[in-house]
């Protein structure tokens, strides 16, 4: 098949039994869970775009693996120009309007497990890596999703895995036999997770030879057996809005907190076991491809802040000002920063001797911990530019209701030519984007989601040849010791 609809994913989901809990309420069916649905919505773009004769040529391929057309979320990245059409493609979907369509998830745990298991297998002689090939086929054949599960609990953080009181705050193996291995332990952040079709577990970090047992990883369906979900629900309105939260009411994730209680993995689906020193390589090659992702996804929502912006200025008559001007430009420059930071990243990655193309993680952590930062700059911004009525103006409920609305209609109006409505219209969107739960959660994503700052930094700092810049330097200044 290769390319699912949006319909297909959703009844796939439907058919799933799976043990998770929201907000203090088992989940019967997670389709049926309203807070859910945004969430859902969101990474059906990806097999609405696939479909849409507008996107499908960035957004499907032909896979050398199953000859077959497939979604380019299933796709193993081979060269630069997979990483580019990646990048285009998640700006360009900017265009649903959805800050997050979550399916690079599928993207980079493949191309992570795909590296670093032939990585492995060339070290150790085992067959890693025809494992992740067969699950490969088997994702882009199906066009599943895959739900990361990377970050664990961590417990005491002046403490190593194995020096923790409670191992469990790690995920580790706790058996293993001919037919596969047994894991126990949790992980956090797996945002969108309990909507997916299969987990990919990694090990969230660097780790020593007497933390074997946490150097695991594997593919798993959601519903295997001692999996369960506790989920944080979406920023969802309580009650279905007309004008207001015009992107919170359609899209947004759940947060999930993901529970491993001793499940069984078989042989098939591990791609890693005590093999630790391939630890921080295999983050590396994950996070090298994520972090590319969201120099695309983030152009595409500060592009959103540019037109938001253009839009309030226009109905509220000041379009030409010049200091919105200026905004506007700022707002341009930090786009194309982050968006070329994305096309650098894919243009010098490097070749790996498996095939896949690695990303160059320095452009693109650059622009990850840069969009992160500029966030806050472009709401100062937005709000500078639409006024104080983004905070100040009454709710839709007094706009629809008769004995409020004459007044809320002729008070309001702003410039010839626009409707009251519309000019409302306008307000709210800047209102979702900057002051709502839904700005709140955004912005908490995006210092934090895919890696935060420090962490970045220091992957920056890792990769950076500073010896050969001081060596330069000291040639320039003519000191020869």
């Amino acid at each position: 098949m290769g390319i699912a609809t949006k319909d297909e994913y959703i009844d796939r989901l439907g058919k799933q039994k799976l043990r998770a809990y929201m907000a203090g309420e088992k989940i019967e069916n997670i389709i049926d869970e309203p807070s859910s649905r945004v969430g859902i919505n969101a990474i059906a773009i990806s097999f609405e775009s696939a479909n849409n004769p507008s996107y499908s040529d960035l957004a499907t391929i032909t896979s050398p693996l199953i000859n077959e057309k497939i979604s380019r979320w299933t796709h193993i990245l081979e060269n630069e120009q997979d990483a580019i059409a990646k990048v285009k493609l998640m700006r360009q979907l900017g265009d649903y309007g959805c800050p997050c369509i979550y399916r690079c998830i599928t993207n980079d745990c493949l191309n992570g497990a795909w590296v670093t298991s032939y990585e492995i297998d060339k070290k150790y002689g085992t067959d890693y890596h025809q494992r992740v090939i067969e699950v490969v086929k088997e994702i882009q054949r199906r066009d599943l999703v895959i739900g990361g599960t990377i970050i664990d609990p961590k417990g005491d953080r002046s403490l190593r895995p194995g020096q923790q009181p409670d191992p469990d705050v790690f995920l580790h193996v706790v058996n293993k036999d001919k037919d596969g291995i047994v894991v126990r332990g949790a992980k956090a952040h797996s945002t969108a997770a309990v909507y997916t079709d299969m987990l990919c577990a990694i090990p969230s970090g660097p780790l020593r030879e007497d933390e074997k047992d946490f150097a695991v990883a594997f593919f798993a369906p959601l519903d295997t057996e001692g999996i369960t979900f506790v989920c944080r629900p979406a920023t969802v309105p309580s009650e279905p809005k007309m004008l207001e939260n015009p992107i919170g009411q359609n899209f947004g994730h759940a947060e999930v907190f993901t529970i491993y209680d001793d499940v069984f993995i078989p042989w098939e689906r591990v791609f890693m076991c005590g093999e630790y020193e391939f630890a921080g390589p295999l983050m590396g090659a994950f996070s090298a491809s994520h972090i590319l992702s969201k120099c695309g996804c983030r152009s595409a929502t500060m592009e959103l802040d540019i037109g938001a912006t253009a839009l309030i200025a226009d109905v509220n008559g000041v379009g030409r000002a010049r200091h919105i001007a200026d905004y506007l430009t700022e707002m341009m420059m930090n786009t194309e920063i982050v968006y070329s930071c994305g096309i650098a990243a894919a243009v010098d990655g490097t070749k790996h001797e498996s095939g896949a193309l690695v990303p160059n993680l320095i452009p693109a952590f650059t622009a990850k911990t840069y969009a992160a930062r500029k966030l806050g700059e472009h709401r100062y911004f937005m709000q500078d530019t639409a006024g104080g009525l983004v905070q100040t103006m009454s709710t839709e409920k007094d706009y629809l209701n008769p004995e409020t609305a004459k007044y809320l209609e002729k008070y309001l109006k702003g410039k010839a030519g626009v409707s009251t409505e519309n000019r409302l219209r306008a307000f709210r969107l800047i209102e979702d984007l900057t002051s709502s739960p839904f700005a709140g959660w955004y912005h908490a994503m995006a210092i934090s989601g895919g890696g935060g700052p420090q962490l970045l930094k220091q992957g920056i700092r890792a990769e950076y040849k500073i010896d050969k810049l001081v060596e330069r330097a000291r040639r320039i200044a003519g000191i020869k010791e």
